[in-house]
């Protein structure tokens, strides 16, 4: 009988061994960052580390600049672990801060031509990654994944996730960034 309940609660047997899909998407995540990691050290961008991603992925969506809560808050960390990632961006040449022309008082963090010939750079690395998935198991393949991932991340509202990690970075829900 307990068997039986395990059946019913957990699926089919053969549905429950194996890494979940969270797990198979992680450790393909981890082989495109190392891919791309090691690509960027070849090409002389020695000084940067995949943590770095979390920044230089969103900025590349914003060539004009964004603000540092709005990074921490998409990147889903705190403004200050972001803060740090930045100041060591930003000490390198890859990114700058300036005035946002719709707030004077806020800045805008965006690249520098150092920091777009970085973006270019890894992410000309990422489809070369994606190229070679495409000759491992069939461009066909990763197209309908690439499909899939894009209706999961519409249908779970990433907006929505973001909404609640900025209530996590700002519990008293005054997220500096809201006023914009």
């Amino acid at each position: 009988m307990a068997t039986e309940n395990r059946r019913t609660t957990r699926g089919p047997l053969g549905a429950d061994r194996g890494p979940l899909l969270g797990a198979l998407l992680r450790l393909a995540h981890r082989s495109l960052v190392v891919a791309v990691g090691r690509q960027l050290v070849a090409a002389g961008y020695e000084d940067l580390q995949p943590v770095h991603f979390a920044a230089t992925q969103l900025l590349w969506d914003h060539p004009d600049g964004i603000r540092l809560t709005e990074l921490a808050a998409h990147a889903r960390i705190t403004k200050q672990s972001m803060g740090e990632l930045v100041d060591h961006l930003e000490a390198r040449g890859y990114v700058e801060r300036v005035e946002d022309p719709h707030d004077r008082r806020a800045r805008l963090v965006r690249f520098t031509r150092k920091g777009w010939g970085l973006a270019r750079r890894a992410r000309e690395a990422a489809l070369g990654v994606e190229m070679d998935w495409s000759s491992r198991v069939g461009a066909d393949r990763i197209a309908a994944l690439r499909e899939t991932l894009r209706l999961i991340v519409a249908t779970v509202g990433e907006k929505d996730a973001i909404t609640k990690t900025t209530a996590r970075v700002y519990p008293e829900g005054k997220d500096p960034s809201a006023a914009r």
